[in-house]
C-alpha cells in the first residue's frame, strides 16, 4: 500500500485480477467436455487448445464456432454444426461462470463512486466479449480493449491505446493494475503508465502467468488497498 495520490484513471488486467481465470484442470475439463460433443479424442483436443493460445487471443482463427470448427478438424474430426454449436455453448457457459465471480466488484463500485475512470485490457478468444454484456463488468467499467478484436495481445501498445483513446486521457495519466501474465506491466510503464501488481490469494493462478517474474515494482494483494489510497 502506498500513500500517493490515486491516479483519476485506472485501468486492469481482467483475468487473474478481476476474475479468476480458471485452473489448467478446469481448462481442460472443459476441453474434454467439448471433446465428447464434438466426437474426437479429448487428449488431443485439449492439447490444440493450450497449443493455439497465441492464436486464439489474437483472433486470428475466426469467430468461436469457426475456431471449434477449426481445432476439431486439427485432432482429425469433422463435427456437424450442431456438434459446434453445443461445444460453443460449453465454452460460452464456462466462461460467463468466470465473469460472474463478483469478488472484485465491490472495490471497483466504490473506486467508480469516488471518481475514477475504469478501463478492463485483456487478453481474450472470442468468448469472453460474447459473454462481456451478461456480466457485471459493463456497468462499472468504462471503456474495454479485447485483444481477439484487435488482433494483438499485451504487451502491444495498440492494447492500452485503444482504452486510453476511448478515455480521453494520455497513458502518462494512468495506473495499470495486472498479475503480471504477458508482460502487461512493463508494457504499462513503456507508455509512460505507473504500474502495480495485484497477487491476490483469492484469485491467481500461477498456470497463467508470463514473465515478470522478477517485477520489482509496487505489489498489492487486494483492490482494497487501491480504494484505501483513493479515500479522502
Amino acid at each position: 500500500m502506498t500513500g500517493d495520490r490515486l491516479s483519476r484513471t485506472i485501468l486492469f488486467d481482467l483475468y487473474g485480477t478481476l476474475v479468476p481465470g480458471g485452473s489448467r484442470l478446469q481448462r481442460d475439463a472443459l476441453s474434454f467436455q467439448m471433446a465428447a460433443i464434438l466426437a474426437v479424442d479429448p487428449d488431443a483436443f485439449a492439447a490444440i487448445v493450450r497449443e493455439t493460445f497465441d492464436a486464439r487471443v489474437r483472433g486470428t482463427l475466426g469467430d468461436l464456432p469457426a475456431t471449434i470448427g477449426e481445432l476439431a478438424q486439427r485432432v482429425g474430426g469433422s463435427p456437424s454444426s450442431r456438434q459446434v454449436a453445443r461445444a460453443a455453448q460449453c465454452r460460452l457457459a464456462f466462461t460467463r461462470g468466470l465473469l460472474q465471480n463478483r469478488h472484485s466488484a465491490s472495490n471497483l463500485t466504490v473506486l467508480k463512486r469516488q471518481g475514477h475512470q475504469l478501463g478492463v485490457i485483456t487478453d481474450c478468444s472470442a468468448e469472453t466479449p460474447l459473454s462481456w454484456p451478461t456480466s457485471w463488468l459493463p456497468a462499472v467499467v468504462d471503456a474495454v480493449s479485447f485483444s481477439c478484436e484487435l488482433g494483438v495481445r499485451k504487451p502491444d501498445p495498440e492494447m492500452y491505446l485503444a482504452v486510453t483513446r476511448r478515455l480521453n486521457v494520455p497513458p502518462e495519466e494512468c495506473l495499470f493494475i495486472g498479475d503480471g501474465g504477458s508482460n502487461e506491466l512493463d508494457g504499462a510503464r513503456a507508455l509512460g503508465m505507473s504500474a502495480k501488481r495485484l497477487l491476490d490469494p483469492s484469485l491467481r493462478d500461477s498456470e497463467r502467468l508470463e514473465g515478470e517474474s522478477d517485477w520489482s515494482g509496487t505489489i498489492i494483494t487486494s483492490l482494497a488497498e487501491l480504494v484505501h489510497d483513493s479515500a479522502p
